[in-house]
């Protein structure tokens, strides 16, 4: 915790400082086009009134400026409006467009009212006809709830290392009960998945490093890291793109979210996997990086995927992954994403079964994306068994 490095120091800096240490080592990244403003009690209430902000308040933050504006010596405003709203208007896609709209429409507030003189009343009829602004009322309302809850639990995180969860509780205790629950949902989920799952299940930017995806497995697992063979990172690794892991477990069940794959197999259905040249298996085991286990075991994985010999059970496992992951991609029910998801896969079964039965062995995912743009794409055989995926 922070609070042992302050030494009871209670300057804003101070809180600024360390929050934005703790966060550079968590995240990988700390608020960088953010700037903060700080008011003393006598300058906030004629600030206040002057935009129209409750006096009782302590802080607004303004996405068009990207500005946090606080009172000084208000440690909870400076949690909530610089590290919640900032950080979330910096480095989430749903921040990231609401800055976009607002710095669109003061673009175009600028040369409707450029040379002359206007009131409040003439910004409001303005707006009342722009479109731009109204994309931006309803997107702020449409992640009112993200925005606002992000904002919440960054109070509760940075209180909880400062020491101060005291104060965090006082205005937990004037929260609707909408608020209470969202702000329990959230604590909860963080005390069972880690601080790293919160900020990602929020959409804020990944960075994909060894650091962090060995404590967000480590939080994930917990004691059943221990009893792991192999935990591997693969996939594109992009800052907004889910985590795709691979991990050798007899402990561990797959599961998905739209942040996260976790593609959990036993240690026979690796070997089973190995035996078909089944790409789930091949792909992350010859280009993943090693987050966590045995570079031995991985080396033996790999031996025995090369050396594997192309076999007749190994085509039609193929096939049939292609057949199924096909029908997946037909069903409504599962989203967009997911639909989108197992239509990837069908396209690279079937290429991987092309390519078997040729007698070519393409291991990686991006290897089979070229061997169908280079060699199948003409194959009349090829566009048969597509069958109409395309």
């Amino acid at each position: 915790m922070l609070q042992s490095a302050l030494q009871d120091s209670t300057a804003i800096e101070d809180y600024l400082e360390f929050s934005n240490s703790f966060y550079q080592d968590l995240l990988g990244y700390k608020p960088e086009q953010t700037s903060l403003q700080t008011l003393t009690q006598e300058q906030w209430r004629p600030f206040s009134e002057r935009i129209g902000l409750n006096s009782n308040s302590s802080g607004i933050y303004l996405p068009r400026n990207q500005m946090a504006i606080i009172q000084e010596e208000n440690p909870l405003s400076l949690f909530h409006e610089y590290f919640g709203h900032g950080l979330f208007c910096e480095q989430s896609l749903i921040g990231r467009k609401l800055v976009d709209l607002e710095k669109a429409l003061l673009e175009e507030e600028r040369q409707e009212f450029q040379g002359r003189q206007f009131t409040l009343e003439d910004v409001q009829k303005f707006r009342n006809k722009n479109q731009m602004f109204q994309e931006l009322e309803e997107h702020r309302k449409q992640n009112l709830g993200i925005y606002e809850g992000f904002a919440i639990w960054t109070e509760h995180l940075l209180s909880g290392e400062f020491g101060i969860s005291d104060e965090f509780e006082g205005r937990y205790n004037s929260f609707s009960r909408k608020e209470r629950e969202l702000t329990d949902s959230v604590i909860n989920f963080s005390k069972k998945y880690g601080d790293l799952a919160v900020f990602y299940a929020w959409g804020m930017k990944k960075v994909q490093d060894k650091k962090r995806l060995l404590r967000l497995s480590q939080d994930l697992f917990k004691d059943k890291l221990d009893r792991t063979r192999l935990v591997l990172h693969f996939g594109s690794g992009k800052e907004f793109s889910d985590i795709d892991l691979f991990i050798v477990s007899n402990e561990i069940s797959p599961s998905y979210d739209y942040w996260l794959d976790i593609r959990a197999s036993r240690i026979g259905e690796v070997e089973e996997g190995i035996k078909v040249l089944n790409p789930m298996v091949t792909d992350p085991v010859m280009v993943g990086r090693t987050i966590f286990g045995d570079g031995r075991y991985l080396d033996e994985l790999k031996r025995k995927i090369l050396a594997q010999p192309i076999t007749d059970e190994a085509i039609r496992f193929s096939l049939q992954e292609y057949e199924s992951e096909k029908k997946r991609s037909q069903d409504k029910s599962l989203g967009k994403h997911l639909q989108e998801k197992n239509l990837r896969s069908a396209k690279t079964f079937l290429t991987n079964a092309l390519a078997l039965k040729n007698g070519d062995k393409v291991f990686t995912f991006n290897g089979l994306v070229d061997y169908a743009r280079e060699r199948l794409s003409h194959s009349e055989k090829f566009i048969e068994l597509k069958g109409g995926i395309e």
